[in-house]
């Protein structure tokens, strides 16, 4: 190993452990870390290994449809100093919590963003990214669940989850540059000879249940990702029953199930979000409605109605919102 990719492999190492707990006392389940290095890239896991002690796993100590820790005692930690495509899903570099779905029909495995915490501490909320994987029955029992690193060429590679007579296979290859997770997009309309301009992230759904989770009801959403969403209008305009006086505003927003409230902020939007309720210069009622087709990544946009007129509209999975705009 030379100098650079021991390098690596320690920084990964200390990575992955940061936050460990020492154990004074033989545990039932150690800990394990293993790694997969391409030249002076790195990914690895650390996890507990439980064995089965005579117990039916599958089904039973791993129960169906509910999230799994993927091993035993703090949750399992996934750590990779390259971005990557994991599972068909963009992962950039970085250290996560790596858990899983398992089901009779399959399993998903769910990548999140919260670390250093315990296996029973989940919130679905920090989901990055969940996505089938592939399954298949071993002919030879594994007593200890066991996570492994397969390379499968100069960039790419497999990690396999086995315990019991189950195998999880989870393909991954390194890129340079992943696609961006909530790219850049911005909506405009011309009504009345004014132009009207949102510029906004789009996030992806990602395998993720979006509002309630992702999107929690009840709490304001920066109506997007990454930066500030921001509302630009050349001339006053109306949206719903709300005059908002030309000029430059932030948008956010309180999602709920029947609808959506539309936050304007006074605070000129595109900077990083800052939610400040003393700035809100007006709310607006959107009403919800059911989509027929799934909207990923998450849109916003205007559809003219005529002249002076257009209907604004938000959606995102399952759920599109949507209320009046007018010039005067």
């Amino acid at each position: 190993m030379n100098g650079r990719m021991a390098i690596a492999v320690i920084g990964l190492a200390a990575l992955l452990c940061a936050g460990a707990h020492a154990q004074q006392r033989p545990i039932l389940s150690p800990r394990d870390s293993v790694f997969l290095r391409f030249d002076t890239s790195t990914i690895g896991v650390n996890y507990g290994r439980p064995s089965i002690r005579g117990r039916i796993i599958m089904g039973h100590l791993v129960p169906w449809n509910q999230v799994w820790r993927t091993g035993a005692n703090e949750a399992t930690h996934l750590a990779t100093n390259f971005d990557m495509v994991m599972g068909g899903v963009p992962v950039p570099r970085g250290r996560y919590t790596l858990w899983t779905l398992p089901s009779p029909d399959g399993w998903q495995v769910i990548i999140n963003k919260q670390t250093g915490q315990w296996g029973t501490v989940y919130n679905p909320a920090l989901d990055l990214a969940r996505f089938p994987a592939t399954v298949e029955k071993l002919t030879a029992a594994v007593d200890t669940f066991t996570i492994a690193f397969q390379a499968t060429g100069a960039s790419t590679g497999t990690m396999r989850l086995l315990w019991e007579n189950t195998a999880v296979s989870i393909p991954f290859q390194k890129k340079e540059r992943v696609t961006p997770l909530s790219p850049n997009d911005s909506a405009a309309v011309s009504l009345g000879g004014s132009r009207i301009s949102i510029g906004y992230s789009r996030p992806f759904v990602r395998g993720r249940v979006i509002w309630g989770v992702v999107v929690p009801f009840d709490s304001v959403w920066r109506t997007g990702a990454n930066l500030a969403t921001s509302l630009v209008t050349e001339r006053d305009v109306t949206i719903g029953d709300v005059t908002i006086p030309r000029g430059r505003y932030t948008l956010y927003s309180i999602p709920e199930a029947e609808h959506l409230t539309l936050i304007v902020s006074k605070k000129p939007g595109g900077g990083p979000p800052a939610y400040d309720q003393r700035e809100e210069l007006a709310r607006i009622v959107m009403k919800a409605e059911t989509t027929l087709t799934p909207i990923d990544p998450f849109r916003i946009w205007m559809e003219k109605t005529g002249d002076t007129a257009a209907t604004l509209r938000l959606g995102w999975s399952d759920k599109a919102y949507s209320t009046t705009i007018r010039t005067h």
